[in-house]
């Protein structure tokens, strides 16, 4: 294993050297410098280590590194105004999360956390990741598997999902072999698929949504169901024709490594529909609906389309009878691709 100086020596020395002379890019010295300062400090490196298993508030960073919440709060600073790391407010809490868009840092970042088996503390910070985001899935399974029997009239007190569901139906292609319906819950949607599709599978993470799509569903055939985290879809690449996504990014700890899981399973050209919140900022949705995140902007939802090998195509904005705003968007997967997040 490389020592923590010979691994600055790689990256800050010939691989940012050799970086610059591949890009060709004209970078202010200002950039330049703040990035330097950002990765000349473990800690910091380790935050990024962290942040690239998915979005943390920083509480939960301070949790994980055991350290001050002043003193992680300066390490963020540090990372944000080197574009290393961007916040992301969710009602009364701040996300950080890695940015993604193409630029110098972007670059510098993806040097460091290609040395990530390398990284001090790494296996630790990682488990107690892992620890943390189970927790996060366990409540959310947890919350679904009391509302189960209940779950359509809870929709229906909040969101509109009669109009949503014709929107994913107008954004299919006809005679389909196979829909995957991603958090699937109770099957509401099903019926609507079939229209489109030979067969559906539908795939929750909660037991007892599971349960009850299969008592719903017995005697139907074109309908399979399985019980898994959307993260780790059981499916062989290439084998699904569209993939829908209705209400369950906002409920996922990392949605981009949903979207990635997303084109894995497509066919080449193959449609994902995307239905969610808009951005808002109702903080009971945490407490009576298990919502992680507070909605989305279209923006970021097309970044991360982007990033994890799709092409958008297609968005619509429907207002329902209560204050929220739902988006649905069609994208379909980039010919050729297969992306996998971390």
């Amino acid at each position: 294993m490389k020592n923590y100086s010979c691994i600055y020596q790689d990256i800050l020395i010939y691989g940012y050297i050799d970086m610059l002379i591949a890009s060709r890019q004209t970078i202010s010295r200002k950039l330049i410098l703040n990035a330097i300062k950002a990765l000349a400090d473990e800690t910091r490196i380790r935050i990024l280590n962290l942040l690239s298993f998915g979005a943390l508030n920083v509480n939960e960073i301070v949790d994980v590194l055991e350290m001050g919440q002043s003193r992680i709060s300066r390490h963020l600073k540090i990372l944000s105004d080197a574009s290393l790391v961007q916040s992301n407010r969710e009602g009364t809490w701040v996300y950080y999360s890695l940015t993604e868009q193409a630029s110098f840092s972007f670059d510098l970042k993806e040097l460091i956390l290609s040395y990530k088996e390398d990284l001090p503390n790494r296996e630790s910070d990682q488990q107690k990741v892992s620890y943390l985001f189970k927790n996060r899935e366990e409540k959310s399974s947890s919350y679904f598997d009391k509302v189960a029997k209940n779950y359509e009239n809870l929709q229906k007190q909040v969101l509109n999902p009669e109009v949503y569901r014709k929107q994913i139906i107008s954004y299919l292609p006809s005679k389909l072999n196979t829909i995957l319906d991603l958090g699937c819950g109770t099957g509401e949607l099903f019926p609507y698929l079939l229209k489109k599709s030979k067969s559906v599978l539908g795939i929750d993470s909660s037991s007892e949504m599971i349960r009850e799509a299969k008592s719903n569903f017995s005697k139907n055939k074109n309908i399979k169901l399985i019980e898994s985290p959307l993260e780790t879809i059981p499916v062989q690449k290439n084998s699904a024709d569209a993939v829908i996504a209705s209400m369950v990014l906002h409920h996922i700890s990392n949605p981009p490594l949903v979207l990635s899981e997303a084109n894995r399973v497509l066919k080449e050209n193959g449609t994902l529909c995307i239905v969610d919140l808009k951005k808002h900022d109702k903080e009971f949705m945490r407490d009576n609906f298990s919502d992680l995140w507070l909605g989305f902007e279209l923006p970021l939802l097309k970044n991360w389309l982007s990033t994890n090998g799709f092409i958008f195509i297609e968005s619509s904005e429907i207002k329902t009878s209560s204050d929220f705003t739902i988006l649905t968007i069609k994208a379909n997967k980039k010919g050729g691709l297969n992306v996998r997040s971390n």
